[in-house]
Order: structure tokens, then C-alpha cells, then sequence
């Protein structure tokens, strides 16, 4: 036994030396990431900034703009600039001359960007620091506009369709580069490499686990009455990384494991995308003529008071949700009158049935976090098998589903890590009183783990 604690105090004390930096940052970081998450462009912010329609210049589509058999997951029309744009998944089409728009100009771009302030510089950029990830691709390249003003706004305009993709502010980027860069690991170049950031995340979570875990063995046994009366061996700073590790170590494990879980390392918790269950909800296929001539209805039509209007079949019938600049919603049918969809008869239906109730508030797996939004009130459907799936009264669209893997993916990862098991953990100010002084135990322990380590180092370095 003697053997194997003196075994267990090397491993700890070498992981230490290289992980005694990362995990302090890691939960100094987190607590920076409780009040200023990463930034994320709003989809009602966006909004706000677009202009009505002009139907006056719509709706055009030319036949080599849009093949008439082509199939159309997505079509939302909106202003660019001063002139009507259909933009699909991939790419835009010019709704004024009817053509495709190969690239965003300079022009367009300044003049989007003008809607959120003044332009005082613009460039293109392949990526930066806050538009590294993955969802960015299909809008590259980007302008990235710089707007007057004490605040340091920037706005990126996106270069295959001109809509603005992301906005930060100097606040925002000076206190992510001390919260969800370095919690995440998330520096630009090697977040670049999916692939091989996902697998730093890992592994440093997995190493900085093994160090928790042979700290707390440590610590645990170390820890108990003495004839003295004191509980801790040691003295000093020693004692202050014992006490704290024994307390708060149980946590810092927690955190340290469901971090690494969040990267769904070799496929553990990989949930499904249910994209036949969105087929189901939508009972079409939309293709290009279909699309042509529900523009042509709509600019016929000409409904007015909306900024953004987005296809939504449901149930075999195509519809379009109209989105007014303060965020209110509108379903219009494919000649572009109002319209209710029957969602809370047919989507058990289309979904193969189950228990389907209104949602008026959040649950244990549909909520908001971080600036993500939850739309309020929902459609749940809870199946036998317990599968679950969210849908979007006014248009039918799917929300958001809920299979085993996701249910260990909440459970596993964002519960634990985030202690959100229920709504009032997730409450100011109950969050707050409940997370930082676990936080702060947790960098005291580190903290002088960190300080010992520099000190054992300087040791045997003299020595």
C-alpha cells in the first residue's frame, strides 16, 4: 500500500506540473463564462436591423438561377440592401434581376453593415477568433466591418449572401479571451482543426481527471483525526491545497470529466439528427417551380409590415412564416393570407404518435442557456420509448428532439457540468450563490497545487 500511495503521489505531483496552468484557467475561466458567454448574433437583433420588403423589385427568378426539379430545404427572402434576395442553403439569388449572386461586393457589405452603425473599416477575412467554427463555412469568405463608436462593434457580413453572421463588441472580446477561449481551449488556429482540437479537449480532460482523481485518493487518505486533533497532516500552503482538494475535490472531478463528455469523445453520447422526422412534419418536398410561383403569389399579394419571410411547409402545404422587425411572427399560406396550421392535431400523427401536450414552460431538456432561445409556448411530444420532440406551434417546425444519447448528454455532460438540474439552479440569484463558492474552492485548491508545483520545481532546480 505504501507502494502504490508513493506511486500516486509522483503521478500527481508530474501531472501537476503540466496541467496546473490549463486547469486553473479552467475554472477561472468558468466563472468569467457565468455572466459573458461567447458571442453569438441574436436572431431578433438581426431583425431589427433589416428593412420591410420591396415588393415593387420582387420577386424574379430566373430558370438558370433555380432549376425547376431542384429540391429547396430552406428559402428565405429578405432585403440586401435596396434590393430583394432569395437565399437558399447554398447561395443567394438576386429576386430584382432574377440572377444568381456568385459574391457579395464591397458595396453590399457596407451597406448591410450600415444598418447597424456608422462604417469605419472593413476587410475580408477567411476566419477570426469569433467566426472559427464550423457553422461559418457556407458563409466565407467575410467581411468583417468595424463600426464608429466608443464600443468597438464589429459586424460580419457574410460574402456568399450577404447576411450578417456574427457581431462582437470590445467588451465581449476582452473578457472571452479570459472566459470561453481558454475554457474551451478555443484559440482560432487550432480550433481551425476540428479534429485535432476536439482531441486536445479530450485528452487534457481526460489527464486533467487523472490528476483530480489521484489528489482526492491522496488527500482522502491523508485526511482524517489525529491525536492532536487536526484532521490535516500538513502545514502552509501545503495545507491549504490539502484541506480545499478534500472539500471541493469531488467537483473539480465533476466538472473536469463532463467537460471532456462534452466533446462526445469516440461517439459515447452521439444523438440522432432526426432529419426524418423533420421530413415527416413538412409532407413536402419542395422544389424550384413550386418556390417560383409561391414568390410570384407572394409579390402579388404584397403583405405588408414584415422584414424577413421564410418557407415552412407543414403536412404536405407550404407556407411561409412572415418575421416582423420586432421579432413577431406571422404564418401566411402559399398565396400569402394568414393562416393556422393544425400542429396540435397532426404532428403526433406525422411523428407516429405519443403523448402530445402544450408546453408553457421549460422542462428538464427544452430551455434557454447562454443566449440560446427556447421559444415559448411548444409542442411535446414524449413517445413510450421516451423519445422526445419539440415543435413549433405557429409553423410546425421541429425544435428539437430528445433521444437516449441526448438524455445521457444532458445528464451526463450539461447537468453536472453546469449544475442546471432544475429551473431554480439554473435562477439568478441562486446560480450565482451556488456556483462561485464551489468555483472558488476549487481554484484555492489549484491554485496552490499551481504555487507548490513552481516551488518544487525551484527546489530541484537549486538542488
Amino acid at each position: 500500500m505504501t507502494r502504490v500511495f508513493r506511486w500516486l503521489t509522483i503521478a500527481h505531483r508530474y501531472l501537476g506540473l503540466v496541467l496546473s496552468i490549463p486547469m486553473l484557467a479552467w475554472v477561472l475561466s468558468g466563472m468569467v463564462m457565468i455572466y459573458v458567454g461567447y458571442p453569438a448574433l441574436r436572431e431578433d437583433v438581426r431583425l431589427g436591423h433589416l428593412t420591410p420588403l420591396d415588393w415593387d423589385r420582387c420577386c424574379t427568378v430566373a430558370d438558370g438561377a433555380l432549376a425547376d426539379d431542384a429540391v429547396v430545404d430552406r428559402a428565405q427572402v429578405e432585403m440586401l440592401g435596396d434590393r430583394p434576395i432569395l437565399r437558399l442553403r447554398a447561395g443567394a439569388i438576386d429576386l430584382a434581376s432574377g440572377q444568381r449572386i456568385t459574391a457579395v461586393g464591397e458595396d453590399d457589405a457596407r451597406l448591410v453593415a450600415s444598418s447597424y452603425g456608422t462604417v469605419a473599416a472593413m476587410e475580408m477575412i477567411a476566419y477570426d477568433q469569433w467566426t472559427v467554427a464550423g457553422g461559418f463555412n457556407r458563409d466565407r469568405p467575410l467581411y468583417r466591418v468595424t463600426l464608429a463608436g466608443p464600443d468597438g462593434r464589429q459586424v460580419y457580413v457574410s460574402g456568399t449572401t450577404g447576411k450578417v453572421v456574427q457581431a462582437t463588441n470590445r467588451r465581449q472580446r476582452f473578457w472571452n479571451w479570459l472566459g470561453a477561449v481558454p475554457h474551451w481551449i478555443y484559440f482560432a488556429d487550432l480550433r481551425r482543426d476540428a479534429a485535432l482540437w476536439s482531441q486536445t479537449v479530450v485528452w487534457t480532460s481526460l489527464t486533467g481527471g487523472v490528476l483530480t482523481l489521484t489528489g482526492m485518493i491522496i488527500g482522502i487518505r491523508q485526511f482524517r483525526r489525529r491525536a492532536s486533533g487536526r484532521w490535516s497532516p500538513y502545514r502552509g500552503w501545503t495545507y491549504w491545497h490539502h484541506v480545499p482538494g478534500v472539500i471541493f475535490g469531488l467537483f473539480a472531478l465533476t466538472w473536469v470529466v463532463s467537460g471532456m463528455l462534452s466533446m462526445n469523445p469516440w461517439g459515447a453520447l452521439e444523438g440522432g439528427d432526426a432529419t426524418a422526422e423533420r421530413a415527416q412534419l413538412r409532407g413536402l418536398h419542395l422544389t424550384g417551380t413550386q418556390l417560383r410561383q409561391a414568390l410570384r403569389d407572394l409579390a402579388a399579394t404584397r403583405p405588408g409590415g414584415a422584414v424577413s419571410f421564410s418557407a415552412a411547409p407543414f403536412d404536405g402545404a407550404l407556407a411561409f412564416i412572415a418575421f416582423a422587425g420586432d421579432g413577431s411572427r406571422t404564418r401566411l399560406d402559399a398565396v400569402g393570407a394568414p393562416t393556422t396550421p393544425a400542429v396540435m392535431d397532426r404532428a403526433a400523427v406525422l411523428l407516429g404518435g405519443g403523448d402530445l401536450q402544450r408546453l408553457d414552460k421549460e422542462d428538464d431538456y427544452y430551455f434557454p442557456h447562454h443566449g440560446e432561445i427556447a421559444p415559448l409556448p411548444a409542442y411535446r411530444l414524449i413517445q413510450p420509448d421516451g423519445r422526445r420532440f419539440y415543435v413549433d406551434p405557429l409553423s410546425g417546425e421541429l425544435l428539437g428532439s430528445v433521444d437516449a444519447a441526448d438524455r445521457g448528454y444532458r445528464w451526463l455532460y450539461q447537468a453536472p457540468h453546469r449544475l442546471d438540474f432544475t429551473p431554480w439552479l439554473r435562477a439568478r440569484p441562486v446560480r450565482d450563490l451556488v456556483m462561485l463558492p464551489l468555483l472558488a474552492g476549487v481554484a484555492l485548491s489549484f491554485a496552490t497545487g499551481l504555487y507548490l508545483t513552481v516551488r518544487w520545481v525551484r527546489r530541484r532546480w537549486r538542488a
